[in-house]
């Protein structure tokens, strides 16, 4: 090598021998930005190219300088110090820079930047000198006011980047040395330290907050504090909390107001669902709103075009398609259907509201609920009779009387229970279905208490032993059993190894042993559950006569002659003797029945 030239800009040229061959564009604009600001602080090395110099060392401050001089910023015969070299060492000394450069620890680029901050630099002036954008330089000055006992153990290796980060949340030393006090790299992470430093405070993103909205809480003169190193609202802290309650309440009672005015018995106003869960109140609906008499005509009228097409469709060629018109008409129907309905006087007098906030922020009204109190009493309540639910949602209606004994209404719905269970295992879609379900009462509507939001609990099979379908049941069980590993320790991990196929087998499985609708003779049957088995029972389409055959030891010896009498006469067979005894009428009726797919009403 030699002394260092001065060559005019113009007259270098890029290499093509550079080991670096691909440039980023972003890191040319801040090195741009940089030799604007403070000169060209490293020289050039070239090689002897013709009547020109080609840079085998410094391509990238070769591109950033033209840049400033197509830029308007320097004259294109700048004079730039180069070193000129050898051909020969044109490779290894560009392999060389690229390869020996160490880069600046990142603590000491912030802390260098802070030291220009500190000198009374702005923030806008030390982006444009190091070309980075301003908010860059935010942050690099926020890492750089971390306390400098995090900082050493950064340099150190200790903590990484994202530690830094996360201490950021808070400008207060002492806390950040308190959160650091009982850190474990092995054991904790950044976010353990940011939620750690942020406990009790109210994020943006909480429900309370989207309904008032920050803008209006900022504007109310409400305090926040930001997470540089988080996004979006996830990292902005509310300040004042008795100010966003305020806020709430006054939006919410405002809201109120014209639900108080449409005459509920009582309206509750309050930020706090889990205070006013529904679960115990009784549900009412709003009565459908009678069509005006222009609107009968219309409905008519479609009804009439949407019965002459159809009629139109199927009397055409196989291949003819559908009439988009009926799509048209249908969406009308819908609409019409869709519209909010009418609550009427005896409705409004025995229900009230809440008004509340919606999980996603949003105003939540839920009319029509009923306290137990409020509800009319139900004359003549059956103990034995199962408990439906209408599908407006009032109070539950009473079944006739079976006119079976508790003991018989227990065993046949266990039957039914077993058979259900059984003819899950067909259904895997179902299974999944049934437990999303019972996961979604858990978490949403509190339905259930137990410590991982779903338990289940395998039915007992002692009440229909022998029956096909718990033969099933325990075929299945035991299929799994030798399938599943002995020691529980290494259940996880055998999870683990399955193939998701396996997997929906063996939840419908769980799911499908589960499942429980009896009604029991203790009188503690729930509806709900008896419902909800009514509706599974429809998704898998079981049939009960697949699974159950009366017999005079499962059923007729355990009901009374109405009954018997009842059942022959269905299957049309001759009434049996007057002075036929109650033993011999069982078995005649057992007989009677036998191929004719009879079944008691209550598995029907």
């Amino acid at each position: 090598m030699t002394d260092i030239t001065n060559i005019p800009l113009n007259k270098l040229t890029a290499w093509e021998g550079n080991v670096r061959k691909v440039q980023n564009k972003a890191s040319i604009d801040e090195l741009a930005a940089s030799i604007k600001a403070h000169g060209l602080l490293q020289s050039l090395v070239v090689i002897t190219d013709g009547k020109k110099f080609a840079v085998s060392a410094g391509g990238r401050r070769l591109v950033a300088l033209q840049k400033l001089a197509k830029d308007g910023h320097i004259e294109a015969g700048y004079l730039v110090p180069c070193l000129i070299t050898e051909a020969g060492d044109a490779s290894e000394i560009s392999l060389a820079e690229n390869v020996m450069r160490e880069d600046m620890h990142p603590a000491d680029q912030f802390e260098a930047f802070r030291g220009l901050a500190d000198k009374g630099m702005p923030i806008v002036d030390i982006a444009a000198r190091f070309g980075k954008p301003e908010a860059h330089v935010t942050k690099l000055l926020k890492l750089a006011r971390v306390t400098p006992k995090a900082i050493k153990k950064y340099r150190a290796g200790e903590y990484t980047l994202e530690v830094i980060m996360a201490l950021t949340v808070t400008d207060d030393h002492k806390a950040q040395e308190r959160v650091l006090k009982d850190f474990n790299p092995d054991r904790n992470d950044a976010r353990d330290i940011r939620d750690t430093l942020t406990e009790g405070e109210i994020r943006a993103n909480d429900k309370g907050v989207q309904f008032v909205t920050l803008k209006a809480y900022e504007k109310a003169g409400g305090a926040v504090k930001r997470d540089l190193f988080s996004e979006d609202a996830d990292g902005v802290f509310i300040s004042d909390p008795a100010l966003l309650d305020t806020l709430v309440i006054g939006k919410l009672e405002k809201s109120a107001k014209p639900v108080q005015a449409e005459g509920w018995k009582w309206v509750i106003v309050t930020a706090d669902t889990g205070s006013y869960g529904t679960a115990e109140y009784k549900r009412l609906y709003a009565e459908p709103a009678p069509a005006t008499a222009a609107e009968q005509k219309q409905l008519d009228e479609l009804e009439a075009e949407y019965e002459k097409l159809n009629q139109q469709w199927q009397d055409s060629d196989d291949d003819a398609e559908r009439p988009e018109r009926m799509d048209e008409i249908e969406n009308l129907q819908r609409e019409f259907d869709d519209r909010p309905g009418i609550w009427t006087p005896e409705q409004l007098a025995m229900a009230g509201a809440i008004v509340t906030i919606g999980y996603g922020g949003e105003l939540n009204i839920q009319r029509g609920l009923v306290k137990p109190e409020d509800m009319p009493k139900q004359a003549g309540k059956s103990k034995t009779a199962k408990a439906t639910t209408t599908p407006e949602g009032d109070a539950p209606e009473q079944e006739e009387p079976t006119g079976l004994s508790a003991v018989l209404l227990e065993s046949l719905t266990a039957h039914r229970t077993a058979a259900l269970s059984a003819k899950m295992l067909d259904y895997n879609l179902v299974g999944l279905q049934s437990v999303v379900y019972a996961l979604v009462l858990d978490t949403f509507q509190h339905r259930h208490d137990t410590a991982l939001q779903v338990s289940l609990s395998p039915q007992s099979l002692h009440r229909v032993e022998g029956s096909p379908a718990a033969k099933r049941l325990e075929e299945h069980r035991a299929a799994w059993g030798d399938k599943l590993p002995g020691n529980p320790d290494t259940l996880w991990e055998w999870c683990l190894d399955q193939h998701s196929d396996v997997l929906i087998d063996l939840l419908n499985f769980c799911a499908a042993s589960s499942l429980r609708a009896i009604v029991q003779k203790q009188g503690c049957s729930s509806s709900v559950a008896l419902d909800h088995a009514d509706k599974l029972a429809k998704a898998v389409e079981l049939d009960m006569t697949a699974w159950f055959t009366p017999t005079a030891d499962n059923y007729f010896s355990k009901v009374g002659k109405p009954q018997i009498l009842e059942a022959l006469a269905e299957v049309d067979a001759t009434p049996p003797s007057n002075s036929m005894k109650k033993a011999d009428m069982a078995r005649y009726a057992e007989q009677s029945v036998t191929g004719k797919r009879w079944l008691p009403k209550i598995l029907r």
